[in-house]
């Protein structure tokens, strides 16, 4: 089994020194300096760095890079984006300052330069990986041949097993030392747990079919594109997205299986804090927000005169009734703003 597999799980945690000791290895292609500190060398535990008699040293196993990076924070680096460094989706604080803190990521500002901890909000900042980091989940530092036939952001066909179709992915990195390299399928109506980004095994990757034009093929027209998820539609995944993040852990499950189950949930509160930073930016841009929140409507002629009947002071707005309600405003905020005007000119009424 590789080192670099991610079936394994630790809920033990490493002392500063064990840390600096193995993050040491992870720079040394995971063998154990030979000058380290013996008490610190006899503290760690076979299962995190097994002697290799043979080769005459200890090296760093599976579990021993889990306690490195536990739960998320290996996925947030083997998903990294190998072209630029950048990390996927939006990292929690405290995973933030633990992966700049061992050496794993940097913060770095828009023209590439690297930002403390500190001033990461004057200047910008997007958290990168590092080459410790590439070399902690098996990251190539250089684009391997793989690379030159899947290019980052391209797409490919799937091939799971023989004789099932392939379906087609879009390539989001390079292949690990494990054999997998993530994709995120492209199929039209998948659930949104078959539409996640996924580890897969390289070699089930196939190059897409070509398309060849012909003179005499149909354009695309506005009308063959795939109409835009509305608001509404994506309001809906969200709520997908946080029943995911809180779903209980079986109470009976194992240990691993219990750290499993709520590194699938910090992966998915990732994408939950990233999808929503979408959708507010989109709700903010477009004045028509979801119908669910009741605002940005289009009245018709019957919706509004229920409203002068429900509301009789609403006849003050005349036709503006209809424009206010596309602008946002609910009826009974024009009531109550209506209520408003009328006091404040009875108002000054009564004092001159």
């Amino acid at each position: 089994m590789s080192v670099f597999t991610t079936t394994a799980y630790t809920t033990d945690k490493a002392t500063p020194g064990q840390r600096r000791l193995m993050l040491a290895a992870v720079d040394a292609d995971g063998r154990l300096p030979d000058g380290a500190n013996q008490r610190v060398l006899n503290s760690l535990p076979e299962s995190w760095a097994r002697t290799d008699v043979a080769a005459g040293g200890r090296y760093l196993t599976t579990e021993g890079r889990a306690a490195l990076a536990p739960l998320g924070r290996f996925f947030l680096l083997a998903r990294a984006n190998p072209v630029n460094g950048c990390l996927p989706g939006t990292t929690g604080h405290s995973d933030m300052l633990a992966l700049v803190r061992d050496g794993l990521a940097v913060l770095r500002d828009s023209d590439g330069r690297p930002v403390s901890v500190a001033d990461r909000w004057e200047h910008g900042n997007s958290l990168r990986i590092t080459e410790r980091g590439r070399r902690l989940v098996g990251m190539p530092l250089t684009a391997p041949e793989f690379a030159e036939r899947h290019p980052v952001g391209s797409r490919a066909m799937w091939k799971q097993q023989e004789g099932e179709p392939a379906r087609p992915v879009q390539i989001l990195g390079w292949p690990l030392a494990d054999g997998t390299v993530y994709v995120l399928p492209q199929s039209t109506g998948l659930s949104y747990a078959a539409s996640r980004d996924r580890p897969v095994p390289a070699e089930q990757i196939r190059p897409a079919p070509t398309v060849t034009s012909r003179p005499d093929d149909r354009r695309n027209t506005m009308t063959d594109r795939k109409p835009e998820p509305t608001l509404d539609d994506d309001l809906e995944a969200l709520r997908g997205l946080a029943a995911a993040v809180v779903k209980p852990v079986t109470p009976s499950a194992e240990t691993w299986e219990q750290v499993k189950a709520l590194e699938e949930r910090a992966t998915a509160g990732y994408e939950l804090a990233e999808r929503f930073t979408e959708f507010d930016e989109r709700a903010t841009a477009d004045r028509r927000a979801p119908k669910e929140w009741g605002i940005s409507r289009e009245l018709s002629e019957e919706q509004i005169a229920a409203e002068l009947e429900k509301r009789p002071e609403l006849q003050a707005l005349g036709g503006f009734l209809a424009t206010l309600a596309t602008m946002g405003m609910a009826p009974w905020q024009m009531a109550n703003l209506v209520r408003r005007v009328k006091a404040h000119q009875e108002a000054g009424a009564d004092e001159s």
